[in-house]
Formats: C-alpha cells, sequence, structure tokens
C-alpha cells in the first residue's frame, strides 16, 4: 500500500487468454477501436517496437480508461467482460460503430430485467464481452 493513500488498488487490467494474438489485436484494433499499446515477444525476451514484426505472445490494448491484456495460449477461452459506459446514448453509439465495423452482435442494446441497459458481443476467442450502462446514465 502507498504509504500516503487509503485506497490499495489503483486499477485492473484483465487478462485474456487468446488462441492467436494477431487475430485478436486487428479485432480488437479494427473492429472495436482500441489502440495496441506494447507487445512482448517471450521468445526474444523483449518488448517489440510499434511496427516491429516478430513472434509476440503477450500485449496490451486500450481505449478510453479501460486496458486489457492478451496472453497468446491454445485451448478453449470463455472469460467474460463487462464493460461499462456512461450512458444508454454511449451503447448505442458503440453499437453502431462496432457492427459498422464488423463486429457479430451476440444480443443487440436493450434493457435487461436487472435494470441495465446492456449489449453482448464476442471476440474471435469466445470470450463474452457485457457493454451496459444504467438505462437513465446515473
Amino acid at each position: 500500500m502507498h504509504p500516503n493513500s487509503a485506497e490499495a488498488l489503483a486499477g485492473c487490467r484483465p487478462n485474456l487468454l487468446v488462441a492467436d494474438m494477431a487475430t485478436s489485436l486487428r479485432f480488437y484494433a479494427d473492429v472495436l477501436g482500441f489502440r495496441v499499446g506494447w507487445r512482448w515477444s517471450g521468445p526474444l525476451g523483449r518488448f517489440l517496437d510499434a511496427d516491429e514484426p516478430g513472434p509476440s505472445d503477450t500485449a496490451q490494448v486500450g481505449r478510453d480508461k479501460v486496458l486489457i491484456i492478451f496472453t497468446e495460449k491454445a485451448g478453449e477461452h470463455t472469460t467474460w467482460l463487462h464493460l461499462d459506459v456512461h450512458s444508454a446514448a454511449q451503447v448505442d453509439a458503440l453499437f453502431e460503430e462496432w457492427t459498422g465495423r464488423g463486429a457479430m452482435i451476440a444480443e443487440p442494446p436493450s434493457l435487461r430485467a436487472w435494470g441495465m441497459y446492456e449489449m453482448r458481443l464476442h471476440d474471435p476467442d469466445g470470450n463474452v464481452l457485457r457493454v451496459s450502462s444504467y438505462p437513465t446514465g446515473r
């Protein structure tokens, strides 16, 4: 804990397991509008430069205040991430943006029984992204 801080936890970066790093980076960057941050190459033992080709088995992407780390690993992947936005209008705007880029939305935006306005989509590895807001933006 930082000696001058009442809070010890400063953030959370989920780590998704992915089957193919290049496919996942393209999907999150080109379809969902994330930016690729860093890429790590285990075989080379170092971070790769921005446009440097080479084997990358771990990487980080970000959009707004959300950061996600990917680790390439064979097998099935079924993690669920919940992405919060400020308003129902933002859920709708992301729906339009992402479907316009070819994202396959599993469940379009709707008011759920538990009171959230939410949509769901799957990434290339089957991970589920839930995007939601309170319907009134509170």
